[in-house]
């Protein structure tokens, strides 16, 4: 049983089938008491933000929760380092940087995930937010210093001064008994704002301003705090620690045919059976269609809850451990929790491949305290099984229709997809007229749309906002909408990204045209012929006044503006149960959504 290139892209595909998770983890939950180095710039607070034109300023309110670095000319602030040190983690955070300020998350104080202001990049480099910043060599000569660093494969940046979310899968370098490293350090994945940016990607040694200048089993995490101002919250660490589990002692019995339960093995013979030290051992003996009982050995470190997951990749599977016996086969898998003791515990495992397409042998994985998912076998699976995603070239279809899946709402039919060269994306839904959302970053992955029969769902790449969901976005003065509406299709406008969106409300044109900003911090929006009334232009309860006409809206993180002296203020409101932020309606409405 072997590993071969295509076996993770369908273990993962199989995986989100069973609905696969590790087994719950204890999170180490960090606040400003947790890190010492603390000069005097970082405070404890409950409420931060920013105005998106003062550079490297936040403000702050009393309270808890939230720890910012807040510098100052006389204290330009300082790194702070956790007292705890750590290994192989995952890591989760939210942070807010302030307007052109600059900040770093250290794992381990050596290996640098970069934190910037890079609103509106286009092109990123390893010292744009979310990059891996680059290893540094002073003896080299000018622009030849840094090397071997890791730009995000894509800007997934919010706005100066909303909340973003940086998760991260850590494995630190490896090291023998004499201390000498025999592996690397590797971030399996970075996530940003939901979009990963890094994947399993090896770290030659510490990057620029680490801690030690060499690799190292254990270290702190590590804050930047020297280069402006920025503040965090829900910072939570899994540490994994536990030693990898082993399963040993095995033995196999092969039936051949194709058997679909546990009743139809009564008077079969096995053709092969035997006993080996480990379960990549055991022999493909029959490539027919055939069933295959093992018992073993799984040996953990530490007692506790594990889960378990077997995956029998288009066949049948059955798993059971201590005392328990296998009482029915599941299709394709199963995904057990089972309380464990250290040392050995015995397991049995069948794997029956019933049909002619099925594929040999199966894939085992365990997760538990101090444990990430472990595969303990993966057997070998076809090329044929490996999905390409087809992705959307934004350059060739810029705007493309297609069918969405919008949380809490039934699969949309009529969503137009739009693409810009600011990378600042929109899709909106024509049934009702209702800008759906927004995002940052590449167009779209069109697999689950055209591959094999298709289902006609598109996914956005980057960094999704979901603004709002579909609703007619016009109201009457006592917030009820109108009866009639109904969809008049959108056009281009010439030699521009612009599109005007057409429908009749109440037996009136409307005109919804939507242009990208030049500046590529968001959208324009032009709605004519609503009458009056109020305009639905985002979904939340809450309104933070910037300054006259700029307004933040904290639960989708996007920047209102407009003419306030025209419409006037921003109101909140629920219509049939649904929060929303609505501008009062002069026959019209203009505004701008900056994200």
């Amino acid at each position: 049983m072997i590993l071969n290139k295509h076996v993770g892209l369908f273990a993962t595909a199989l995986a989100l089938q069973l609905g696969i998770v590790q087994a719950q983890q204890n999170p180490v939950t960090l606040d400003l008491s947790s890190f010492e180095g603390n000069k005097g710039s970082w405070t404890e607070v409950g409420k931060v933000w920013a105005n998106p034109a003062i550079p490297n300023e936040l403000q702050a309110a009393d309270g808890s929760g939230v720890f910012a670095n807040l510098p100052t000319k006389k204290n330009p602030g300082a790194d702070i380092v956790t007292k705890d040190k750590y290994g192989d983690l995952d890591l989760s955070l939210e942070y807010m940087v302030a307007p052109g300020s600059n900040s770093g998350v250290y794992l381990q104080g050596n290996y640098e995930i970069q934190i910037l202001d890079s609103w509106t990049t286009t092109t990123t480099k390893p010292g744009d937010n979310g990059g891996i910043y680059q290893r540094w060599d002073e003896s080299k000569p000018e622009g030849q210093k840094g090397y071997q660093g890791y730009a995000p494969r894509q800007n997934a940046s919010k706005a100066p001064g909303v909340w973003q979310k940086l998760e991260v899968s850590f494995q630190a370098a490896k090291f023998d008994a004499s201390g000498s490293k025999i592996e690397n350090a590797r971030f399996l994945s970075v996530r940003l704002n939901g979009v990963i940016i890094h994947e399993n990607l090896e770290v030659f040694g510490p990057t620029r301003g680490s801690m030690t200048g060499k690799d190292v089993a254990e270290g702190p995490l590590r804050i930047q705090g020297d280069h402006g101002a920025v503040a965090f919250r829900n910072v939570e660490i899994i540490p994994f620690n536990a030693k990898t589990p082993t399963v040993s002692n095995v033995s196999y019995e092969t039936y051949q045919g194709s058997i679909n339960n546990l009743e139809e093995l009564a008077g079969k013979t096995a053709v092969a059976k035997g006993t080996v030290a480990t379960l990549s051992e055991v022999p493909a003996s029959v490539s027919d269609v055939n069933l295959t009982k093992y018992t073993a050995n799984l040996n953990v470190d530490e007692p506790g809850e594990y889960q378990i997951t077997l995956q029998v990749p288009g066949g049948l599977a059955g798993f059971a451990a201590g005392a328990e016996s296998i009482s029915s086969l599941s299709d394709r898998g199963v995904r057990v929790r089972k309380q464990l003791k250290a040392g050995d515990n015995p397991i049995q495992i069948i794997a029956s491949k019933n049909r002619n397409w099925s594929v040999d042998g199966f894939n085992l994985s365990i997760s538990g305290p101090g444990l990430r998912s472990t595969d303990l076998l993966v057997s070998e699976v076809g090329a044929s099984q490996a999905t390409d995603p087809i992705l959307v070239d934004a350059d060739e279809t810029p705007v493309l229709r297609s069918f969405r899946d919008y949380p809490g709402s039934k699969r949309l039919s009529h969503v137009v997809s739009v693409a810009s060269e600011e990378l600042v994306n929109y899709a909106y839904d024509m049934e009702t007229g209702t800008l759906i959302q927004v995002w940052r970053g590449e167009f779209l992955d069109a697999t689950p749309m055209w591959n094999s029969r298709g289902n006609g769902v598109s996914v956005p790449r980057g960094a999704v906002i979901n603004l709002s969901a579909p609703a007619v976005n016009a109201v009457k003065s006592d917030y009820s909408a109108s009866e009639e509406f109904r969809t008049k299709g959108y056009q281009l406008i010439d030699g521009s990204e612009d599109i005007v969106f057409s429908y009749l409300l109440a037996s009136q044109a409307v005109k919804d045209e939507i242009k990208i900003l030049e500046s590529g911090k968001g959208i324009n929006r032009s709605v004519s012929g609503i009458g009056t009334g109020y305009y639905k232009v985002a979904a939340g309860t809450e309104i933070q006044k910037i300054n006259k006409g700029y307004y933040l809206l904290p639960e989708t993180g996007v920047y209102l503006q407009y003419d306030e002296a025209t419409f006037g203020a921003p109101v909140a409101h629920s219509v049939d149960g649904t929060a929303g932020i609505f501008l009062p309606a002069k026959g019209n409405i203009v505004y701008n959504l900056l994200f």
